[in-house]
């Protein structure tokens, strides 16, 4: 006798697989952040390093490619600082949708234990309807 899936217990394993797809985002969403925040430190010591450099004579060529570079390192920098905001804030949301998504789970997992636990019941009173009973009078 094969018993009816529970359709609790297909919701909660519905909404297990939800929460492992927000898990794998979020793993990314966080390796993604890393590695940008550690580009970000990296040009951040590169300009640090190129605005600690000697004052003296300099040809009129070198002031402008000196000065395209630390322009374009600008530039990066600020690129990498509002992905780093960006990559922050989508790291928040998955994280809210996550704890959503665990009591969501937890939610339907409680029901469906407790539908167990109540056809468990019937079960049992209906067995021993069927059951005979013996009556003795003494």
């Amino acid at each position: 006798m094969t018993s009816k899936k529970n359709i609790f217990d297909k919701l909660s394993l519905k909404k297990k697989m939800e929460l492992n797809k927000h898990h794998q985002i979020s793993n990314q969403l966080t390796n993604e952040s890393i590695h940008n925040s550690e580009l970000l430190s990296q040009l951040k010591k590169l300009q640090e390093s190129t605005d600690n450099s000697p004052l003296g004579l300099k040809q009129a060529s070198f002031l402008k490619s000196e000065t395209w570079y630390s322009q374009k390192l600008s530039e990066e920098i600020s690129l990498k600082e509002n992905k780093q905001r960006f990559l922050n804030k989508e790291l928040r949301e998955i994280e809210k949708k996550i704890a959503h998504q665990h009591q969501n789970v937890k939610k339907a997992s409680q029901k469906a234990s407790e539908k167990r636990k109540k056809e468990k019941h019937a079960l049992e009173n209906k067995l021993d309807a069927m059951m005979p009973k013996i009556n003795k009078l003494r």
